[in-house]
């Protein structure tokens, strides 16, 4: 009996492991390998449904089931009708915060984790920009915040420019890996961030912004120093104090919320 289960344990992980793809599996693949290698760009046309059908040698019935993998990877996007087709497009931050929020939403994942995950990330890199930086980084970060200067009033304005402030100095610290990374939760954050604003008093929230905007001019001047210890420092001090904040309203194991 033993030697029976041992043999059909073994015959279940060889037809694993020889699964052939489907026609529209490698159709996909391919479309998607000449996109990251530059043969294809966003807004390029798809060659014709004819044309790619004599192409890979496949059925159409293959070819949208393609087109239908590439679509829900955010790869193309298709029209229908007579001046139809595929063209390539790229999927953006907030699809793949989505996606990844949805997971995150399943596992049980909280608000103070996305803090906890943040910290680990985002000041090390804050370093690292300050021995990195230019002259065009900076101005940039400070054109960044005389518009968060000018909106100190609007709330949901100023949430939405602090937090891209925070996609601003990790992009540009060069790790394009961490970059997607903390875009992505912050694009979670943005919605608990909204909430917050939404329940906080006006003179209360006036306050926070003041002190954000203040954080945002010292860090500039840290980085435009070349000073990273110091940059990490202000870095961390500020996102412990806005975790402190913000959890202390929401509450520590709120739930990511994705939508």
């Amino acid at each position: 009996m033993r030697q029976h289960s041992q043999a059909a344990a073994a015959g279940a992980r060889s037809e694993r492991a020889i699964r052939v793809p489907k026609a529209a599996e490698l159709i996909a693949e391919t479309i998607r390998r000449r996109v990251v290698q530059g043969d294809l760009s966003v807004g390029d046309a798809l060659p014709s449904e004819a044309e790619l059908m004599t192409e890979f040698h496949v059925s159409r019935a293959s070819l949208r089931e393609a087109f239908r993998i590439l679509e829900a990877e955010s790869l193309i996007e298709v029209k229908r009708g007579a001046h139809g087709g595929a063209r390539i497009t790229l999927p953006d931050d907030l699809t793949a915060a989505r996606s990844v929020g949805v997971l995150l939403q399943i596992r049980g994942a909280t608000l103070k984790e996305m803090f906890d995950a943040r910290l680990i990330i985002e000041p090390p890199l804050i370093n690292l920009l300050a021995s990195v930086r230019t002259e065009e980084h900076l101005a940039e970060l400070r054109a960044h915040i005389d518009y968060e200067s000018e909106h100190l009033g609007d709330w949901t304005t100023f949430a939405e420019a602090a937090t891209r402030f925070h996609q601003l100095v990790v992009s540009m610290a060069g790790n394009t890996t961490l970059a997607l990374i903390v875009s992505m939760l912050d694009e979670l954050y943005l919605r608990h961030l909204t909430r917050f604003v939404s329940r906080n008093r006006p003179d209360h929230q006036m306050n926070l912004n003041l002190s954000t905007l203040g954080i945002h001019r010292q860090l500039v001047d840290t980085i435009a120093a070349r000073d990273g210890p110091s940059a990490e420092t202000t870095w961390r001090y500020h996102m412990q104090q806005s975790r402190m904040v913000i959890l202390g309203e929401l509450g520590e194991d709120t739930p990511l919320a994705v939508y």
